[in-house]
């Protein structure tokens, strides 16, 4: 008797594939490398046309926008980044100021930045926001005189909401860049002679038949390459999106240049051959391996890579490599030459700390006239800029002439604004050169030294020491430790932690048994809401008990509220405290930026005790100027509730952050303001 037929024997017979690898083999299909290539080619047109209908040079906010440009008509880099512009975390960075811009548009009464977003947006967020933010902070630093400066962003893509949020975040955006840039005001005034405002661009415009005059300001045209795809990848007839974006996962290592010198025999190429033929291209378009960048203002401070490097211009020769350079020409080995060991990555970060304290002594050893110097690593953008940012600190004076006898910088003390202020004369010099975290951590440690060590003695000019015998500080002046390595979970020691929101985070989580003990004052200003005491306990334990290295803690509290007439009630509520690191920097490998720190988000029942929407996050933490050794933190920004208005502030005693082994405290108060709520809340929290 014949086996009755089945659904799968019909629909999906053995042999061929499921459903879902047919739609994944589709989709692969759609975002082949030749349709990212015919796409970039094809938007490249419409960036072209812009730039000639503005009449204005173009700028790639890299490493995106170098794509859509032919390497000809490119004048400028840039790198604003879209995380700075994301929804709660707008940001001002400090570590990519972007000033070659202004000079670009000063040059040119504008210029064209170019980028591009994927499926699912029209404007990335970098060009609808990120940038804005940069030229209101710019306007309203170089030009303090000439008006309010008003915030501009595209009405489609920013809400009057996120718009009136980021506004309120400007000024202070400013400060922070006033405190490191003041003494570039000057020059950045002579750069650009009216403010800047931000135009968008998309292949939905309408371009100007002839150049439009701006009288009023400088243009700073947004340009988002890739036109909008409503549907999925595969419904634009093989145009893709956003398509040079990601370029790791598709390219297999082709470069916007190699892509330009070739196009027409890329685009002629069929799918099956293409990485065969770029890796052919890449190899045979490889150019030198090193060119020396010479830092502004100095006239005689390099970095490269050490890759091939030809050492025979330079007179003294630094390299932060695994092994010391190696050299055919005999009378080259007659050069001064400093190596310093250090390894690859995180690990090099690591070794370059226990490194600098050789620095000065063969500074020292160098003849009174300094000839041209050279720092090099295998990069060319990490230790070598780390070692270059030491040197401008301290060997440089204020215009930049080096000295082996130290800067005569005024006298100006060593502090993190200072090294600041030399950083961006890498940045703005190129804005490549930019080090990771790691490496400005180990600089940072190295250039201020322990105050409370019993040597307090000049360690900007130290004795040869051996590694193991230097105190090694981070920017707040805490120990670091050098031979473990630095990770991100929560440890029970905070002092092992390399950063102080690393190290309150740790101290914060606590064991089943041994809960947070807190009181908590409510001051009521209002007759319909009762003030009171409320005395319990709380817990601050990883959000997933499979997951004890989380950066998510869930606040959990019990207590009995007190009113002020004596009645009793029963509180408990859950909040999530989690670990904000620097955007772009998720597994803390230090190539972040923006500022780390703590945020609290409401606690989602409804997902099953997931995280819900953003409460408070804490801003930069600072030392209190009344209570040696703690520390101090205010909201970044009011929470709206209902129409009531939250404002948090935080003090973290000294044995949260590893500076003593006392007891550990830390306080949070909220003042609410608003049409139903008007009172402020004060809880310590102890333990032991």
């Amino acid at each position: 008797m014949a086996q009755t037929l089945t659904q799968s024997d019909l629909i999906f017979p053995s042999a061929s594939h499921s459903f879902s690898s047919t739609l994944s083999s589709l989709k692969r299909s759609a975002l082949s490398i030749h349709n990212r290539l015919f796409s970039i080619s094809s938007d490249s047109v419409f960036v072209t046309a812009v730039s000639e209908a503005y009449s204005l040079p173009l700028v790639a906010n890299e490493r995106c926008g170098s794509w859509y440009i032919p390497p000809e008509k490119k004048t400028e880099s840039c790198y604003f980044k879209s995380t700075d512009g994301h929804m709660n975390e707008w940001s001002f960075n400090l570590r990519r100021l972007n000033l070659q811009v202004l000079r670009v548009v000063g040059s040119n009464g504008g210029c064209v930045v170019v980028d591009s977003t994927r499926r699912g947006k029209s404007i990335p967020d970098a060009l609808s926001k990120t940038v804005p933010i940069w030229c209101c902070v710019m306007n309203r630093a170089i030009f303090p005189d000439s008006g309010p400066h008003a915030l501009h962003t595209p009405p489609q893509a920013v809400s009057a909401s996120e718009h009136a949020q980021i506004e309120r975040r400007i000024d202070g955006f400013v400060k922070q860049f006033l405190e490191i840039c003041a003494p570039n005001l000057p020059d950045l005034r002579r750069a650009v002679k009216k403010p800047l405002r931000p135009l968008w661009i998309t292949q939905g415009s309408t371009l100007p038949n002839t150049p439009p005059s701006f009288p009023d300001f400088h243009p700073v045209v947004l340009c988002t390459a890739s036109r909008r795809v409503h549907g999925g990848e595969g419904s634009e007839n093989g145009y893709i999106q956003g398509a040079a974006d990601d370029q790791e996962a598709w390219s297999h290592g082709l470069t916007p240049k190699v892509f330009w010198n070739h196009e027409e025999k890329l685009l002629g190429t069929n799918e099956d051959e293409l990485p065969d033929v770029i890796a052919d291209l890449v190899k045979t378009e490889k150019g030198p391996d090193a060119a020396p960048i010479l830092i502004a203002p100095t006239t005689n401070l390099f970095v490269s890579s050490s890759r091939n490097i030809d050492i025979s211009p330079f007179s003294t020769i630094i390299s932060c490599t695994p092994e010391p350079l190696t050299t055919t020409a005999p009378e080259h080995l007659k050069k001064k030459y400093l190596h310093l060991p250090c390894g690859a990555g995180k690990l090099g970060s690591r070794d370059l700390r226990a490194q600098l304290s050789r620095l000065p002594s063969f500074i020292s050893s160098l003849p009174d006239k300094l000839g041209d110097i050279l720092v090099c690593c295998p990069t060319g953008r990490d230790l070598s800029v780390g070692v270059a940012l030491a040197i401008l600190c301290l060997y440089a004076d204020t215009t930049g002439v080096l000295s082996r006898r130290g800067g005569s910088g005024g006298g100006k003390k060593t502090d993190k604004k200072f090294i600041k202020q030399r950083l961006t004369w890498l940045t703005t010099t190129n804005p490549t050169l930019n080090p990771s975290r790691g490496t400005l951590q180990s600089i940072n440690a190295y250039l201020m030294p322990d105050p409370f060590s019993p040597s307090n003695d000049d360690t900007r000019n130290p004795a040869p020491t051996a590694p193991s015998q230097r105190t090694l500080l981070d920017a707040h002046g805490l120990p670091v430790p050098t031979s473990p390595a630095q990770t991100n979970r929560i440890d029970p020691d905070p002092e092992s932690l390399p950063s102080i929101p690393l190290r309150l985070f740790a101290a914060l989580a606590t064991l089943p048994t041994r809960p947070w003990t807190f009181t908590r004052t409510l001051t009521s200003r209002l007759p319909t809401h009762p003030s009171g005491t409320v005395t319990g306990t709380a817990s601050l334990t990883p959000i997933s008990p499979a997951a004890p290295q989380a950066s998510s803690l869930v606040y959990a509290k019990e207590g009995a509220f007190v009113t002020g007439d004596g009645q009793p009630f029963a509180t408990r509520r859950k909040y999530v405290y989690q670990l904000r690191r620097r955007e772009g920097d998720a597994d803390g490998d230090g190539d972040g930026d923006g500022e780390a720190g703590i945020s609290v988000y409401f606690y989602d029942e409804a997902k099953g005790g997931g995280i819900g929407g953003l409460f408070v996050g804490m801003g930069e933490l600072r030392g209190d100027g009344e209570a040696e050794g703690v520390l101090v933190a205010k909201s970044r920004e009011t929470h709206l509730c209902g129409g009531d208005l939250y404002a948090a502030s935080w003090r973290f005693g000294r044995g949260m952050a590893g500076r003593d082994r006392g007891g550990k405290w830390w306080e949070v108060r909220y003042d609410v303001v608003g049409p139903k709520k008007n009172y402020v809340s004060e809880t310590r929290y102890t333990m032991g």
